[in-house]
């Protein structure tokens, strides 16, 4: 049974609780590590591709235009590289359209959509001042050109193919209307398009795009996501469990040391808390109490008998009282030589001398009577 008492004995318990308690307050601490890393990644690592669909409004003003929320969707200190995708028609207006341009313009405030408005759209430039724009580019777009030979070819050849499955004629148009673009200073809200090719022009769908030039360590965190996560979230792990260790020292010091301080202090009226004085207390009860009784022994019984709860006390009156009956045993045989004293001293003194002497007889009985009630 010795391995079982070991395993069980209270050294082994408390390496156990202790053991327990690092490793559940470990698996807490790796807890809050995995989600001081998830927020630190949604909120530093910012998204590759924003795409922010345009609807453009009509017969409001010279050339569509369309505004969208831009808000939530980019970061400050980020490069973007801007562009603009139009799918169009390839229909003969919009052939014969030619160049035209797009205007972008990036809002400090937020104007209200018109695509969500119950009433006429106003004028979209009145919010395109100096002090409200923080970005504008203007850049010309074109339709494809297309032989109409090779068009008629080719219609010709998967005439069937269109019969069965018949598809529109459609392009897309990719615009880039900014590079590296930074916002530095303040974000921007909204976003206003501008296709500048008159009512005429035909547009299927418009959608801007905005992609971000990472670098650093948020090119490093989105590329090498599971690593960055080991890596980074061990770093949060280890710099918890220091601070927990440095904290918890601290505390132990601190309650220590105002343990060690507390016992010396006197609380409420005459109450010493003190081990030392608790001790030096009870020796002078003691003494005092002892004195009294051998007073007290001569003129009648014995009236400062300790308490019976104290062990101590017991045991230092017993003591007190196996030496005097030790001593009385010792001069016994001087009794004989003490009356013949008395007879010497003569008359004045025979009378005290005979009540000492029956006092000290009366001590010795009740010192012997007492010993053997306690042996």
């Amino acid at each position: 049974m010795r391995p079982v008492r070991l395993a069980t004995s209270p050294p082994a318990r408390r390496t156990y609780l202790g053991t327990f308690l690092f490793l559940a307050t470990s698996f807490i601490l790796l807890c809050i590590a995995v989600l001081a890393y998830s927020v630190f990644y949604y909120n530093y690592v910012p998204q590759k591709l924003v795409s922010v669909p345009i609807h453009l409004q009509y017969n409001t003003g010279l050339s569509p235009y369309g505004i969208a929320d831009l808000a939530s969707s980019v970061v400050m200190e980020q490069a973007y590289d801007v562009t603009v995708d139009l799918t169009v028609p390839r229909s003969p207006a919009n052939l014969e359209r030619g160049n035209f341009m797009i205007a972008l313009y990036a809002l400090r405030s937020l104007p209200d959509n018109p695509a969500l408005a119950f009433k006429l759209p106003s004028d979209p430039y009145e919010h395109v001042t100096e002090a409200n724009v923080i970005f504008a580019s203007r850049r010309p777009a074109l339709i494809p050109y297309e032989d109409p030979l090779v068009a008629m070819a080719s219609r010709v050849l998967f005439l069937l193919y269109h019969i069965i499955f018949p598809a529109t004629e459609q392009t897309t148009l990719t615009v880039p209307m900014g590079e590296l673009v930074d916002f530095r200073d303040v974000l921007p809200l909204s976003i206003l398009l501008d296709v500048q090719a008159g009512q005429t022009l035909q547009v299927y769908s418009a959608t801007v795009t905005l992609v971000a030039r990472l670098s650093g360590l948020r090119w490093f965190m989105y590329n090498h996501r599971i690593i960055s996560f080991v890596v980074c979230t061990t770093v949060f792990w280890l710099f918890e469990i220091v601070s927990t260790i440095l904290a918890w020292l601290v505390l132990a010091y601190v309650v220590s040391g105002s343990q060690s301080q507390g016992p010396r202090e006197f609380q409420g009226k005459g109450r010493p808390w003190g081990k030392e004085l608790g001790e030096r207390r009870l020796q002078q009860d003691i003494v005092g109490r002892s004195s009294s009784s051998r007073l007290d022994v001569v003129d009648g019984p014995i009236k400062g008998e300790l308490d019976a709860s104290s062990d101590e006390v017991d045991v230092k009156l017993e003591e007190t009282e196996e030496d005097l009956l030790g001593s009385s045993v010792r001069h016994g045989g001087d009794a004989d030589d003490e009356e013949e004293d008395l007879e010497d001293l003569g008359p004045g003194t025979t009378g005290s001398a005979l009540h000492e002497g029956k006092g000290a007889g009366s001590l010795r009985r009740r010192m012997s009577q007492k010993g053997r009630l306690s042996t």
